[in-house]
């Protein structure tokens, strides 16, 4: 008796890497030829073929949109010096103005609908006098919308982008009417200011908002997003391949061989966890290539001073932190998954009971977390 339970205690002691190696080679190996997780390289594929269909969509709508030139139809209510001045700035800079003869906003907005121009622009009656007096008036813009994408808001922006250029036309004109040589730039900001961050002892040249949008998007979206698609991932390859050995048979047989079943367990987690982490890592490689190709590096060169590179290093204790949470919840929900596995007869069932097991045990702690 006391043979039988040294020769036990070897076997799971010392002899218990050795048993668990062949188990987790096994497991990894069946994971991988199992056709099923095909679709964990998918996304490599898919991704960037979907963010080059829809860049190339929004730039081609918004060539079109501002490249070709916008029409844009103007009622003009003032008949002045003012008022027209207006329409040939708007004129040079590429907009196709045409005036309706109209007298009514109502019946300008049914031109529009016999022309291609989305954009009417209303120049009230006053328009001159009160800009000379100094009491501002007020441009109406009607935008009429007729189908939703980049391209409609792209010929809006243009639009009023126009419209605020000959605004800080005006006022540079009558800053420099009432006194002569001074820069109206000043005059309309009199007050500038520079923000900085200070983290740990570092003094950074960024406003906080910069700050917290970088670590808001580096530390609270995409940690947690990758914690809970290697714990969703990781539970339903452990669920599935143990449904897969509960259906053909071959658990009972995987469990009469002289290995504890703690070691099946174990074998288990870490070969769903290697599977698990590359479908993770093709997974954030296929939405970096999309968000690569959608937004390029050129089109936010101008912030390229705020750039991650500039704020402090994670600390090692963050990343002690880090692996902790990943090894307990890959842990965690791989035991369920192998738990459901076994309940399951089939592999059907235990794909339609996962994700209501897994889904609120890692959504419910964020939610805790953010209220």
């Amino acid at each position: 008796m006391g043979g039988l339970e040294s020769r036990r205690g070897f076997r799971e002691g010392g002899g218990c890497l050795s048993s668990l190696i062949p188990l987790v080679e096994k497991e990894v190996k069946d994971l991988l030829r199992d056709p099923r997780y095909i679709g964990l390289i998918v996304p490599v594929v898919i991704m960037p073929i979907i963010g080059f269909t829809m860049s190339a969509a929004t730039h081609s709508s918004i060539e079109s949109a501002v490249g070709g030139g916008v029409k844009v139809a103007v009622l003009d209510l003032d008949k002045t010096q003012t008022s027209l001045s207006f329409l040939k700035f708007a004129n040079t800079t590429g907009l196709k103005v045409f005036e309706v003869k109209v007298d009514t906003v109502k019946e300008a907005l049914k031109e529009l609908k016999g022309n291609d121009a989305k954009i009417l622009i209303v120049i009230p009656k006053g328009f001159e006098s009160k800009i000379s007096s100094l009491e501002g008036s007020t441009l109406a813009l009607y935008f009429e919308v007729k189908s939703v994408g980049f391209g409609e808001m792209s010929t809006f922006l243009a639009v009023d982008r126009v419209v605020k250029l000959y605004s800080k036309t005006l006022s540079d004109t009558i800053i420099s009417s009432i006194k002569p040589g001074i820069n109206p730039t000043i005059v309309r900001t009199p007050l500038n200011t520079t923000s900085y961050t200070v983290i740990h002892d570092r003094i950074l040249s960024m406003p906080p908002e910069a700050v917290f949008g970088q670590l808001f998007m580096g530390y609270g979206i995409m940690v947690p997003v990758v914690l809970m698609i290697v714990s969703i991932m990781v539970a339903q390859i452990a669920a599935t391949a143990t449904a897969v050995e509960n259906e053909e048979k071959t658990l009972e047989t995987l469990l009469t061989l002289p290995v504890s079943r703690y070691e099946i367990l174990i074998a288990k987690v870490i070969g769903s966890t290697v599977v698990a982490v590359l479908g993770t890592l093709f997974s954030m490689l296929g939405f970096a290539l999309y968000f690569r190709i959608l937004f390029p590096l050129q089109e936010i060169s101008g912030s390229a001073h705020l750039g991650t590179t500039a704020l402090p290093a994670p600390t090692p204790q963050m990343y002690l932190a880090l692996c902790l949470s990943l090894l307990i919840a890959i842990f965690f929900t791989t035991s369920l998954g192998v738990i459901v596995g076994a309940l399951s007869s089939d592999v059907r069932i235990s794909n339609s009971l996962i994700g209501a097991v897994i889904i609120p045990d890692t959504g419910f702690p964020h939610h805790v977390r953010g209220c």
